[in-house]
């Protein structure tokens, strides 16, 4: 029999009470989807990966974003600080799944460098752009300690793939004296499986 509604095992395919053709007298109304298997009780150890070892779990962990030039210091070149103008990278790679759902951004430098530094850039997962749009962001405010709601939710980060933030100062401060620095730590805090 072609089409819809038919017999198939007992029951009728296609067929919803009220509506369309009827069962044929005579034929059991079976139900659709098969009653719930009975519970099967296992071995306490069978969510490990094998007997002893414990199951995979997922830590909330911090992961330090290291400079990779002028040690995060903008300002007195003459002992190795960058320029005002200049980009500073900072990096991670993490060696497990890591996905990041906060920054945290931390700075000190004399007092000349830190009232007139203020840090922005982009951040990226690989080669992926974490941003809604091409631009500088304010790094420095979304990563402040005491900021409030500032969380995010990064593309996660697969094992040995860099995480990279390219951070500026705003406008390339002129420091008032030689001597004037500010240095900053970037941490990211995330998901990481162990």
């Amino acid at each position: 029999m072609a089409g819809y509604p038919r017999v198939i095992g007992g029951y009728v395919a296609g067929y919803y009470p009220g509506v369309g053709a009827e069962m044929a007298p005579g034929q059991p109304m079976l139900p659709v989807h098969p009653s719930p298997q009975a519970a099967v009780h296992s071995a306490p150890w069978r969510p490990m990966l094998a007997p002893g070892s414990p199951p995979l779990g997922e830590g909330h962990v911090p992961i330090p974003l290291n400079p990779e030039t002028n040690s995060g210091t903008w300002g007195n070149t003459a002992a190795g600080g960058a320029a005002t103008s200049a980009t500073i990278t900072f990096s991670a790679r993490p060696q497990k799944p890591y996905k990041t759902t906060r920054i945290l951004i931390g700075r000190s430098g004399t007092p000349g460098g830190l009232a007139a530094a203020h840090l922005v850039g982009q951040v990226y997962i690989g080669t992926d752009l974490q941003q809604g749009e091409v631009g500088i962001i304010d790094l420095e405010t979304l990563g402040a300690g005491g900021s409030f709601d500032t969380w995010v939710s990064f593309k996660q980060a697969e094992p040995g793939v860099w995480i990279r933030v390219q951070a500026s100062l705003l406008g390339a401060p002129a420091f008032s004296t030689a001597t004037d620095q500010v240095s900053y730590i970037l941490t990211l805090i995330g998901h990481y499986l162990h």
